[in-house]
């Protein structure tokens, strides 16, 4: 139940993101989880990095104003 609980605090807190910038018409919470699982840790030498991100990824986390660090 608190999984749900903190699944639900997110997903509302993306769509409050997509609806300030007015681009819930062209993107849904959904939608955002799915680019946004498109970006990866991988760990090199015992250092963290982050891989690369797709472009149309990066453009619509770019649009929303979101870090990725």
């Amino acid at each position: 139940m608190f999984i749900n609980f903190i699944s639900l605090l997110l997903y509302y807190k993306t769509y409050m993101m997509l609806t300030e910038k007015k681009m819930l018409a062209k993107y849904s919470p959904k939608d955002m989880l799915m680019h946004l699982s498109r970006i990866y840790k991988i760990k090199i030498n015992n250092k963290w990095a982050t891989s690369e991100i797709p472009k149309k990824s990066r453009d619509v986390i770019v649009a929303i104003g979101m870090s990725i660090t």
